[in-house]
Parts: structure tokens; sequence; C-alpha cells
């Protein structure tokens, strides 16, 4: 026994990893699949959410916003706007290039119809805009 803690403090104060065997990872996905506990929420988190003051969501868009344009700013600034620009437009050129002539496009535009619906659909749902 005492030769099994001297093991197991040189793991704990060399940062050596501990071994595992199949038969301590199965003992312990059972015990916690016997021993889980289920917290019921009834609202709370929802409720907590609205409480909140509006101060508290207003600070955050302005900080958002002001964050935004600051970036954007900086990448005019720095032409790295420009640098963007250039490197979608040669994406977006190679992607419509390789789609007519190994693709077909109506997948490419379905594709693009469903991130753009469910994208939307994600903003106007969050709570964050509510």
């Amino acid at each position: 026994m005492e030769d099994k803690k001297k093991e197991q403090y040189r793991e704990t104060v060399t940062n050596e990893p501990i071994m595992v065997t199949q038969d301590d990872e199965t003992l312990v996905n059972s015990f916690f699949t016997n021993h889980q506990i289920e917290v019921e929420d009834n609202g709370f988190t929802h409720r907590v959410m609205r409480n909140l003051p509006k101060s508290v969501w207003q600070k955050n868009r302005i900080w958002t916003i002001v964050c935004s344009i600051l970036g954007i700013l900086l990448l005019y600034y720095t032409k790295g706007l420009q640098a963007l620009f250039g490197t979608f437009s040669g994406l977006w050129a190679d992607i419509s290039t390789n789609v007519v002539y190994q693709q077909n496009p109506l997948v490419i535009y379905i594709t693009l119809i469903a991130l753009l619906m469910t994208g939307g659909y994600m903003a106007v749902t969050s709570e964050r805009w509510t």
C-alpha cells in the first residue's frame, strides 16, 4: 500500500501521466451513469436573463459597435481591407470557376441559401436581440 501512495505522489509531483486501464474507465463511467442527478431549471435561467438591467445590454451593444468600427478603421488604415477584399474576390473567382467546370451550381446555390436562412433564423431568435 505504501508503494502505491509513493507512486501516486511521484505522478502528481512530476506531472507524468497516470495510467488508466479499461476497467478503471468502465468503473468511472458506470458510477457516473448510475449517480446522475438532474437539476430542474423551471425557467430560472430565463428569468435571470430577463431580469438583468437594461443598461448592461445597452452597454454591451454600444461596446460591440465601437469595437467593430475601430476594427474596420484599423483594417482601412493599414490597407488590410484592400487585401481582405482582394483575397475574397480571388477566392470567389476560384470557387465559381471550380463550380462551373466540376460541380453543379444548383448545389452551391442551395447551400448558400441554407446557410443564409440558418444565419437569419439564428439572428431573429437570438436572446441578445430581444
